[in-house]
């Protein structure tokens, strides 16, 4: 942030945001003379590739974040040595501060107006130091005019607790598991996400007023209807644990398993491992594989390498420990012997031109290439498992079998609401964590008209 003649701008140290988030509203933008400027940080990014479309009236990192986190400020207060107004500011939109420090994939990273020159700021570090090394000052509570049922506790169920919470609306989170965090606390790789860190960012939700009531499976230990009938809305949040099958032939063999249960399982295999998939949960179950001892493990995904969903920290981290990486490569089918995994046939595939949103389609070229495989991971699609789902007049599935919601999250009975993986399918934590503050701020805003 600055003051003074457009020319020659002075720094006011106090109000800098460090990131060049100011480079985003800067009179360049209007006159184009100005983005030539020679030394100077604003001229570097400004010349150095043109900006697409309008200008944005926020700094890229912020519009990319899902949760619209305060990028610049948090990052600018830990500038000044101030950890605690860094995690307040975060703890504002976050939920789950400690465990995005860790499994976040961090689009505000890949948008960060910096990368145009050199590098972008490593932001998701910056918070999880910030996170980490704050005090735990007290949080802020409002007494409760309403009550509302979560169920699930995963990451879109505890952000739509903390939204509410936020909007002084009481919510009690029911969840099957032991322990609160979803798949979170009890799928994502220990090494990737200390169960501890899911732990401290549920425990100050409780703090905040949440009420966790874990080991509770609505639907039998306690109905839908009486759910409906003593609570003032429902919010569905049950995540999508259901693996999915592969669709290649030959994918009923054994050893061919879900990304899901293999991390939950914890599959000890000291032979030849194949993952398929390039978002995180397909890098976390190769990583893991390692561990597992395992002599070789490859991961193969369709999509050119810059375009996997994982991210270049979590491929880089991958390879590091010793993963071989395929982009760019299908597998065609599964061969086995006695019903028993022993090869896959993948063919190389090539992006052509994208479609009109934006998908690039892949065509197979070249030779079929035949891998020796004893264990298949598919890091594919999920849904949610039909007993996690009501079952009650209005409520209805789409063609996937997901919830099927209206724009504001909505089901299609009164006060009944959904958000998470059991509306939009399989999703990053973050994602998740967007759709149930967004459902939450649906919820208050109807408990408010008395819709």
């Amino acid at each position: 942030m600055s003051g003074g003649r457009t020319h020659r701008p002075q720094r006011d140290s106090a109000r800098c945001m460090v990131c060049g988030g100011c480079t985003w509203q800067c009179p360049a933008t209007v006159f184009p003379s100005l983005r030539s400027e020679k030394g100077s940080l604003r001229g570097e990014i400004y010349s150095s590739k043109e900006f697409p479309g309008e200008m944005a009236d926020r700094p890229p990192c912020v519009m990319a974040c899902p949760l619209g986190q305060d990028v610049p400020g948090y990052i600018s207060a830990i500038a000044r040595n101030d950890v605690d107004e860094a995690a307040t500011i975060v703890r504002r939109t976050n939920a789950l501060p400690s465990v995005c420090g860790r499994v976040c994939i961090a689009s505000c990273m890949r948008a960060c107006t910096r990368a145009r020159i050199d590098m972008g700021v490593d932001i998701r570090s910056l918070k999880r130091f910030a996170v980490h090394l704050a005090s735990d000052a007290e949080v802020e509570t409002k007494d409760g005019v309403s009550s509302v049922a979560i169920i699930g506790s995963g990451p879109a169920g505890l952000a739509a607790a903390h939204r509410l919470s936020q909007l002084g609306v009481r919510s009690v989170v029911f969840d099957a598991g032991a322990n609160p965090g979803g798949s979170m606390a009890d799928t994502v790789p220990r090494f990737v996400l200390p169960r501890e860190m899911v732990a401290k960012d549920a425990t100050r939700l409780m703090r905040m007023g949440v009420e966790i009531q874990s080991g509770t499976r609505i639907g039998e230990d306690m109905s839908w209807s009486d759910i409906e009938s003593s609570y003032g809305a429902v919010l569905v949040a049950t995540g999508a644990r259901r693996d999915l099958p592969a669709a290649f032939s030959g994918s009923d063999l054994k050893n061919i398993i879900g990304a899901g249960e293999y991390c939950r399982n914890d599959r000890r295999m000291d032979g030849v491992v194949v993952v398929g998939g390039g978002g995180p949960a397909a890098v976390q179950a190769a990583r893991l594989a390692v561990r597992l001892g395992a002599r070789s493990v490859t991961v193969i995904h369709p999509a050119p390498l810059e375009q996997w969903p994982a991210g270049d920290h979590a491929i880089g981290l991958a390879r590091e420990e010793g993963v071989e990486v395929r982009p760019a490569h299908r597998i065609t089918k599964a061969q086995g012997q006695d019903g028993i995994l022993t090869a896959l046939l993948v063919k190389a595939v090539k992006a052509q031109n994208v479609d009109e949103v934006g998908r690039y389609k892949l065509t197979s070229h070249g030779p079929v290439e035949k891998l020796d495989a004893e264990l298949l991971v598919v890091a594919g699609e999920r849904r949610s498992p039909t007993a996690d789902l009501p079952d009650l007049d209005g409520i209805s599935r789409g063609v996937l079998g997901n919830l099927t919601v209206d724009g504001e999250y909505r089901l299609g009975r009164k006060r009944w609401y959904a958000a998470g993986e059991c509306a939009t399918g399989a999703a990053t934590v973050v994602d998740s964590m967007a759709t149930g503050r967004l459902a939450a701020e649906t919820i208050h805003r109807d408990l408010e008209l008395g819709k």
